[in-house]
């Protein structure tokens, strides 16, 4: 067992109260960029497809972080104190949540203190989210539509009401190929600017009639569709971050 050979490279069993890591473990370790940045507040894991962020018991990225992230190196003055049974280091919890079928990103607090303070950043949208998403169709950029430069680039605005609440998502075009079998496909670059439940896939889909290819739930059907979903699986992906790290006191980081 991993657990057994590796005993203290990981978050010890007193901890975790399990030997082995769950059954889909490989799922996320085998790739050589599944822990993109890792110090002894916060972690950065690169999540796959099809995976819970939280919530399917030993099958979701978070039954899997102990497995695959470090203790930190030092006990936090608050547990110094405890019982030997109690003396555990915090264990590692996403800040945040991906959508099953989404791919990337996912911030993870390895102290309470991190997750207090990082949880903080993100309800008052200090943190910035970047995504790549491959769409069918080319979005077209209406003539009399607001655009906003970031970082050099030019975005165009999507601002349209999500379940009754405000949602923003800026987007660029960064490529555009005409594929054999696919058809039109473009390569898109997004920055949501609010967190809404599914708001990129919807906005893609229902403002700028650009699904995402393998949508099953917003690409509105038919046989290329269809094709789609089940020979390449949905292709959106949290690619970046960028945050102050409050614990190092750090101005910025990107991921």
């Amino acid at each position: 067992a991993i657990r057994s050979r590796i005993p203290n490279e990981f978050y010890p069993q007193s901890c975790t109260k399990y030997v082995d890591p769950p059954s889909n473990f490989e799922e996320i370790t085998s790739a050589d960029n599944a822990v993109l940045f890792e110090d002894d507040h916060i972690a950065i894991v690169n999540k796959p497809e099809g995976m819970n962020t939280i919530g399917e018991k030993r099958k979701d990225l978070q039954s899997i972080l102990p497995f695959m992230l470090h203790p930190p190196t030092s006990m936090p003055h608050s547990r110094r104190n405890k019982s030997p049974t109690q003396q555990c280091h915090y264990i590692p919890r996403p800040i945040h949540r991906l959508d099953r079928r989404t791919s990337g990103c996912v911030l993870v607090a390895k102290s309470e203190k991190a997750m207090k303070q990082f949880s903080q950043l993100f309800a008052t949208r200090q943190i910035q989210k970047s995504y790549c998403a491959i769409t069918f169709g080319e979005p077209i950029k209406c003539k009399d539509s607001e655009c906003i430069d970031v970082d050099g680039k030019t975005f165009s605005i999507v601002d349209y009401p999500i379940d009754g609440k405000d949602a923003i998502t800026l987007w660029r075009v960064v490529t555009t190929i005409t594929s054999s079998r696919w058809g039109k496909l473009s390569l898109l670059h997004l920055l949501p600017k609010t967190g809404r439940n599914h708001q990129i896939r919807r906005h893609l889909s229902y403002c700028l009639s650009c699904p995402i290819v393998g949508d099953s739930k917003y690409d509105g059907g038919g046989l290329l569709h269809r094709k789609a979903r089940d020979e390449l699986g949905m292709f959106l992906c949290s690619n970046s971050m960028r945050f102050s790290h409050v614990m190092l006191g750090d101005d910025e980081k990107m991921v």
